[in-house]
């Protein structure tokens, strides 16, 4: 094993960077269906859950919903793994939170929605508009732009 303070140290040091930047720049390209399927898989799971909270005894709509989130979950660890290394997101701090707090809109929209409908329109509404948040995000981060 080498010295990491040694000149062959630092270089092989320098090396496994200089191999980790390439790979996280190189990553996997997302195809075109993942942002709106991630969208569409997010709303529909609230939207199952939803309908199992407004008729409880139906447990197809539990079921339908959880399988929606759980295959949600597993569009997003397999994307997210494809590419080996992940870049920090782009900006400074400010930057970054300006643009996470477009989940602000669906939640106070899903606020309104819990008045005047009650806990099922909460989840139909917050998984309708955090679904529509998540693909027009993984749409603009597929293609370069950031929102």
């Amino acid at each position: 094993m080498t010295d990491p303070l040694s000149p062959t140290g630092a270089d092989a040091a320098l090396t496994a960077a200089r191999s980790a930047f390439s790979a996280a720049r190189a990553a996997r390209r997302v195809p075109v269906w993942h942002p709106p399927a991630a969208g569409l898989l997010f709303a529909a799971g609230f939207g199952g859950l939803a309908l199992f909270d407004a008729h409880p005894g139906a447990w197809g709509y539990l079921v339908a919903g959880f399988g929606s989130l759980l295959a949600f979950l597993v569009l997003h660890v397999a994307s997210s793994r494809a590419g080996g290394v992940a870049l920090w997101p782009a900006g400074d701090t400010r930057t970054r939170a300006l643009r996470q707090s477009a989940l602000l809109i669906p939640l106070a929209a899903a606020g309104a929605a819990a008045v005047f409908l009650g806990f099922p329109g909460f989840l139909a509404v917050f998984g309708l508009g955090l679904g529509a948040l998540t693909w027009i995000q993984l749409a603009q981060a597929r293609t370069g732009r950031r929102a």
